[in-house]
């Protein structure tokens, strides 16, 4: 049964690459307006479960609603027009030559390049996003000579450019120098705190936290492992369960700080001497 108040739904979906489960009975929701962290280790699902949500991968079986709706040839670009997508790990596999500009405009039709026309007010509504990103001066250089920070960035601009409904954020952190990474988290606040944007933020940081994401959702090998408020699940027992290791948890200026004693015996095998 449709829920009108939920902007995804999933119903016992898997996803399955062969004989090995990417995931397992996944069922969750999320309603107009939350904002959710998705948190797992490496490995875990979190690219493939976005992915899917974003109309970028397909799933093996069960239900899968985006605004009320199944993904279809039909609808599937119109759909995603509406769910800004970042994601370096999905889209360094699909962009070498293409251009900044064109990546960026193609968040306007969903699809992985430009169609159709591109007209002046678009042109120019990409280079000013590039531009608050850093990076208004490699417009036209292709994605494959960016560095690993610019790249993002372009994603991060191609996702805002339709001005989306969803926002979705797979580690859109990794490779930003700490200005970059400190800004874009202040623009994430930002848009939770003073929209009605529904974003889903997936990490293995948790300094990445902000005080608006208030659901979090667990992921461990492909299954959820727990989903509810974020501040009863980022505990140290919690956590400690979780990841099977002991955590101790720090709450500073609204962000989540873990500390972990994690010993290594990597200098003993390669062979260094005590000093």
């Amino acid at each position: 049964m449709v829920n009108e108040n939920n902007v995804i739904e999933l119903e016992h979906l898997y996803c399955k690459a062969g004989s090995r489960v990417l995931l397992g009975d996944i069922s969750w929701s999320v309603k107009a307006g939350e904002h959710w962290i998705v948190f797992g280790m490496n490995g875990s699902g979190k690219t493939t479960l976005l992915s899917i949500i974003a109309g970028f991968n397909n799933y093996s079986k069960g239900t899968l609603r985006v605004f009320g709706e199944t993904f279809t040839s039909e609808n599937i670009l119109d759909l995603r027009k509406r769910i800004g997508w970042v994601s370096s790990s999905f889209f360094d596999k699909c962009y070498r030559n293409e251009t900044v500009l064109d990546i960026v405009l193609s968040g306007l039709t969903g699809t992985l390049g430009v169609t159709g026309m591109r007209t002046d007010r678009d042109v120019y509504k990409a280079q000013q996003l590039l531009s608050e990103l850093r990076i208004g001066d490699k417009v036209e250089a292709p994605f494959s000579t960016l560095s690993k920070g610019e790249r993002q960035n372009v994603l991060i601009a191609r996702a805002m450019i339709a001005k989306p409904d969803i926002l979705v954020l797979d580690e859109p952190g990794t490779g930003l120098d700490i200005y970059a990474r400190e800004s874009m988290l202040s623009a994430v606040q930002t848009l939770a705190e003073t929209t009605d944007i529904t974003i889903i933020y997936v990490t293995h940081y948790v300094d990445e936290i902000l005080p608006a994401f208030d659901k979090t959702l667990l992921l461990r090998k492909g299954h959820i492992y727990k989903k509810g408020n974020t501040h009863e699940l980022f505990t140290d027992e919690n956590l400690s369960k979780f990841l099977r290791h002991q955590v101790e948890m720090e709450m500073v200026a609204d962000r989540y700080y873990a500390t972990m004693q994690v010993g290594s015996r990597l200098p003993d095998l390669a062979g260094y001497q005590e000093v």
